[in-house]
């Protein structure tokens, strides 16, 4: 149903169900439907149910019990407290295929190759463990930092085997990568900070290993390596000049290049339908070339990485 902003929400549950307490993404069902309530306008719910209220944290919304057949609140939008995804939860079959589902609404029009194809059908796994686990996304980018700053020390040893292991772990580091972002939106915890360090630190890994690659190749290749890594830094630089002159500071998703037009929308803007020169664009997303350099490490080419 719909919710108005400073609205009041009936969130009612079929009689005798257990849905409100189970658990999907991290939280309760009802905890769930709560803050999604909460976000799309809602200042208090009131929550009819026969069963015990499962433990809720501090919440955005005032939310207080009504009896099993009270009446909804005069002007109050009705919301079935045991829909997750599209999904009615009422066992254990049910929670699984909404867990599912729910997972399944991590994926974006605005996906890249890299992500549509490889990195999601793995992402979505881990993130299923971490919410389970109650892992938060700023502690997820931590541990994708620390897999990339690894890589980066491998790269440069300058090794075969080094290299194979660093791209190996560079995989791993896109793939958490994409996690952080995952968890952020099941658990509704995605924050300025968050974003920050997530796009500050793909940068600086990005950039790292480029130099660790060209310092591991030697000769030639060392040069090469740090102009490049410079070349990138100066614009990554000028993407988050940008975007903090739009008044959008950090999001680098909201840089619009040349080939942009002002009215275009994210998904749009990466539609490869749409020309060659935003198939190119496409092609140059992270989520794609990380996955080549690992490859390319991990058969032995660490030069065309």
């Amino acid at each position: 149903a719909a919710v108005e902003r400073n609205a009041t929400v009936h969130v009612v549950y079929p009689p005798g169900s257990q849905a409100a307490g189970m658990r999907i993404g991290g939280m309760s069902v009802l905890e769930r439907v709560l803050r999604e309530a909460a976000r799309a306008g809602a200042t208090r719910a009131v929550v009819r149910l026969d069963a015990q209220l499962p433990v809720l944290p501090a919440l955005a919304l005032a939310v207080e019990r009504a009896a099993p057949t009270a009446p909804p609140p005069a002007g109050a939008a009705i919301v079935p407290g045991d829909l997750v995804a599209g999904v009615r939860v009422s066992d254990e079959a049910s929670r699984k295929v909404a867990e599912r589902a729910l997972l399944e609404t991590c994926r974006r029009p605005h996906d890249g190759v890299g992500d549509r194809y490889v990195i999601r059908a793995m992402s979505l796994r881990l993130t299923r463990v971490f919410c389970r686990l109650g892992a938060t996304p700023n502690q997820v980018t931590v541990a994708n930092v620390f897999v990339g700053l690894l890589a980066c020390a491998l790269a440069q040893r300058g090794t075969a085997g080094s290299f194979a292991l660093a791209g190996a772990l560079m995989v791993v580091q896109v793939v958490l990568d994409s996690s952080d972002g995952e968890v952020a939106r099941l658990r509704h915890m995605s924050s300025r900070t968050g974003m920050w360090l997530d796009n500050v630190s793909d940068d600086v890994i990005d950039n790292l290993f480029v130099a660790a690659l060209g310092i591991g190749l030697g000769g030639p290749w060392v040069a090469l390596g740090l102009a490049a890594a410079a070349a990138r830094g100066s614009c990554a630089l000028m993407i988050y000049r940008d975007v903090a002159r739009a008044g959008k500071p950090g999001d680098v998703m909201a840089f619009r290049w040349w080939i942009d037009s002002a009215d275009q929308e994210l998904a749009e803007r990466y539609d490869t339908t749409t020309s060659t020169l935003t198939t190119i664009r496409g092609l140059g997303r992270r989520d794609l070339y990380v996955l080549l350099w690992g490859a390319s490490c991990m058969l032995g080419l660490a030069p065309a990485a």
